[in-house]
């Protein structure tokens, strides 16, 4: 079933909450130039900025648009600080023009200096803070390559950053995870029993930490090291918890058969030896199509295959196999 863009508006009005004074304000508050200023602040192509800005008046005035983002500021208001508050997931508004490309940018405008307060309140670096904000940019430049418009790709990827439940150290982004509750808890995680012997820090209820790839990851030995060894610092810092152990992290990333098609140099597949597995997996073939090739078609026939890991994805996919999202597990706290 497809759902148009109305249906995806109307949908997300039955879960936002009313708007406050506060997120009014604010939109109403915001001028073409501190919108310019912001925009260029977070790295956002001058071009894209400058489009972002033409569209601000029709999108403001707009009788549905606003409101949705009055809501959305709100909401991020409200949930800054707790993890297991449930994430909607929506599809980006690429049939609804500039007004609904442009969503995600606003959002991010109306709220990055409050999550940048926020985190510094929690002791977060001046450098992973930087690095933390940098996730519009790296999202809208993915759009532009995709689609040759402005947008932010995965746009709905914007609120768990602003909620302040997710931060860049060195290659990668970690995430407050609370095992077994929230939209991020690794699924399927052990048997409540196994879960009971393996002890502190596996059951549910612990706290962890999830490990995103973003794009543009540096995942040699040298660049990861770093990374652990910063996040040990810096995270225990800023999310201090006395029932966390463990850093997991659920990716097609991490499917196993990739030692089949890559070579024992890859740096996949040093990347996946830190990583105890799970047994039990998922097969979803779209999270690979998407980060494998990056481009705005899922058709076989139509996607490149210039690499040896596009050429090992296509293989598995056109035999009428599938891909798997596989869970691992690092002791990161336990160390």
């Amino acid at each position: 079933m497809t759902f148009s863009d109305q249906d995806v508006i109307v949908w997300m009005q039955s879960y936002l909450p009313e708007p406050s004074r506060s997120s009014l304000g604010r939109i109403e508050g915001l001028t073409t130039s501190n919108l310019f200023q912001a925009l260029r602040e977070l790295n956002i192509d001058a071009y894209d900025a400058s489009e972002l800005v033409a569209t601000w008046k029709e999108f403001s005035d707009d009788e549905t648009w606003s409101p949705l983002l009055a809501r959305l500021v709100t909401m991020v208001d409200q949930q800054r600080g707790n993890p297991d508050t449930p994430l909607h997931i929506w599809p980006d508004f690429e049939d609804s023009g500039a007004c609904g490309r442009s969503l995600a940018f606003y959002l991010f405008v109306l709220c990055f200096r409050e999550l940048d307060e926020y985190l510094r309140t929690k002791d977060c670096p001046t450098p992973e803070r930087t690095a933390t904000m940098g996730v519009l940019e790296r999202h809208a430049s993915l759009h532009r390559r995709k689609f040759g418009t402005t947008g932010v790709d995965a746009a709905w990827w914007m609120v768990p950053t602003l909620r302040g439940e997710l931060i860049h150290v060195g290659s990668l982004q970690f995430h407050r995870v609370t095992l077994g509750v929230g939209t991020f808890s690794p699924e399927p995680w052990y048997r409540e029993e196994i879960a009971a012997q393996l002890g502190f820090g596996f059951r549910r209820g612990d706290e962890s930490l999830g490990l995103h790839i973003s794009e543009r990851t540096d995942l040699t030995e040298d660049a990861l090291d770093a990374t652990f060894a910063r996040a040990r610092e810096v995270l225990g810092a800023v999310w201090p918890a006395s029932q966390r152990r463990l850093a997991t992290c659920q990716s097609w990333l991490l499917d196993d058969r990739l030692r089949e098609s890559l070579p024992a140099s890859s740096n996949i597949l040093k990347f996946q030896q830190r990583f105890t597995l799970l047994p039990e997996w998922s097969e979803y073939d779209g999270n690979v199509l998407e980060f494998v090739f990056r481009q705005p078609t899922s058709e076989m026939a139509r996607l490149s295959e210039s690499t040896t890991l596009q050429r090992a994805v296509k293989r598995v996919l056109l035999s009428g196999g599938h891909w798997r999202d596989r869970i691992g597990w690092i002791d990161f706290d336990g160390a």
